[in-house]
């Protein structure tokens, strides 16, 4: 009883050690000082909280001449760059995707049936002359445990990928 008990410790001593080996990502200092903007110019401005941000805002209500609408949303249809662009988002997501079900079992089903008929030589007189089989498989193909964090660092990079990748989409179509 004492030596499982010893097990038993020892082996939730070196589970709960293990975690991510993926260091902390720790934001570096702004590069712009936190009481920007400030000065005699700045003195008398107040900000509104009504005011919209500019992500907020569409392009419609930066150009507001229709023939001007026209021609960028006709650039913005046929723009290769844009096109190019949205497809890496779709690749990158697709990318995520694939990072994140690393971390669940795979499973495998499989089922198979059949009806054959025997020959009446081999068969008895009260016996059916067909013969039916169904089987059905259930199985996990492969499953890697986590244990050092791996698989989550790669999802999580395959997130940031397509929050980058997406990012850059909108700043090309800017």
């Amino acid at each position: 009883m004492k030596t499982r008990l010893t097990i038993l410790f020892f082996m939730a001593l070196l589970f709960s050690g293990c975690g991510t080996l993926a260091p902390q990502y720790q934001r570096p200092p702004s590069p712009i000082p936190a009481g920007w903007p400030h000065g005699k110019a700045y003195k008398d401005t107040q900000m509104t909280t009504r005011a919209l941000k500019a992500q907020d805002l569409g392009w419609q209500d930066y150009f507001t001449d229709p023939r001007l609408q026209k021609v960028i949303k006709i650039s913005l249809s046929n723009n290769r760059d844009l096109r190019l662009a949205a497809l890496n988002v779709e690749r990158a997501r697709a990318y995520y995707g694939i990072q994140r079900a690393e971390l669940f079992p795979t499973v495998g089903v499989t089922g198979t049936g059949g009806k054959r008929r025997r020959s009446s030589d081999l068969i008895g007189p009260e016996e059916s002359r067909t013969v039916e089989q169904y089987s059905v498989n259930l199985g996990i193909a492969s499953w890697e445990i986590d244990f050092f964090g791996r698989l989550r660092s790669l999802k999580e990079r395959a997130l940031q990928e397509f929050l980058a990748t997406n990012e850059a989409r909108r700043s090309a179509q800017i």
